[in-house]
């Protein structure tokens, strides 16, 4: 192999792939707040008030019906998913790659290009395996989770960092528009990576992804988001596939003053496993690691949020 100086000529254009703006935080399911919801008397404004007529600056239309709750399992509509950055790095054990936000198909053109320009000895082109095969190592494309794409570099199975560096900062450079166009994709197809499945004692969430893939996301996601005493990661083990988590349930959080004053505000103990589940998925167990036990609500709301956070 030759010296990993090859790699060198672009980057420096890593700093592209570093810019831009991290979503960060979470959707707050308050799906129990539409259901409760009450009408409350207009608001009487004095007679000599000057206030001009705002009513169609933000029309609400009329239903025609009113509300009815037809189950226990109604949802309030969720906003759009935030946009993640256009490259992300992950790292699970020795292993490391690319998370690119668009789907291999837009990906891997830019990949055989980023070997035109690097001038690589190209040992061998798979157009249908979308990998490249080169003595600086072998380049490849796969599907990620949701409509999003893994870029690996490796040499006889180890990460070749700097070659990761140069196609971060050459697929960053080439993908100034893709953040956009990802988001106008996802608003015309609405496609969930993750759901809520099971019932009471055996709720789990169902991701679109493999196990290992699904187990670096949510690695990501637990240290990204999950740094403070209401939901904490404490401990993951990549081998067993696990998460030990510390996590106060969201009706708690909002219990309002007695219900923090007279209610029991520790945060929960939950341990996460990801398990295999049919071809291409894995499934997300949750099970209380302590006391007090997360009961059956907080299983939800803690899968809910998760859930809410792989979109």
């Amino acid at each position: 192999m030759r010296a990993a100086t090859n790699w060198m000529p672009l980057v420096a254009a890593v700093a592209l792939a570093t810019a831009g703006c991290t979503s960060g935080g979470y959707y707050d399911d308050r799906s129990d707040a539409y259901v409760e919801a009450e009408s409350i008397t207009p608001l009487t404004l004095p007679a000599d008030s000057e206030l001009r007529d705002g009513r169609a600056a933000m029309p609400v239309p009329q239903a025609n019906r009113p509300f009815r709750q037809r189950d226990d399992d109604f949802t309030a509509p969720r906003p759009l998913p935030a946009v993640r950055d256009y490259i992300e790095r992950r790292r699970m054990g020795e292993a490391s790659w690319l998370v690119v936000n668009e789907p291999p198909a837009q990906v891997w053109p830019r990949i055989v290009e980023f070997g035109e320009r690097q001038r690589l000895s190209v040992r061998e082109r798979d157009d249908q395996a979308r990998r490249l095969t080169t003595p600086e190592g072998v380049i490849a494309v796969r599907e990620g989770l949701g409509a999003t794409s893994e870029v690996r570099c490796e040499q006889d199975g180890s990460a070749l960092d700097d070659c990761l560096d140069a196609l971060a900062g050459y697929l960053s450079a080439r993908g100034q528009t893709a953040m956009a166009s990802n988001l106008s994709r996802q608003e015309t197809v609405g496609a969930a990576a993750a759901r809520l499945v099971g019932s009471a004692g055996e709720r789990a969430l169902l991701i679109d992804a493999a196990p290992d893939q699904a187990w670096a996301e949510l690695s990501h996601l637990f240290e990204r988001d999950f740094d403070r005493p209401e939901q904490e990661l404490l401990d993951q083990d990549a081998g067993a596939g696990s998460f030990l988590v510390a996590y106060l349930p969201l009706a708690e959080r909002h219990a309002g003053i007695l219900g923090r004053l007279f209610g029991d505000q520790t945060p929960r103990r939950a341990r996460l496993s990801v398990v295999p589940a049919a071809e291409g998925q894995a499934r997300l167990t949750v099970e209380s690691a302590g006391e007090p036990s997360l009961d059956d609500a907080g299983e939800r709301d803690l899968l809910g949020r998760l859930a809410s956070l792989l979109r």
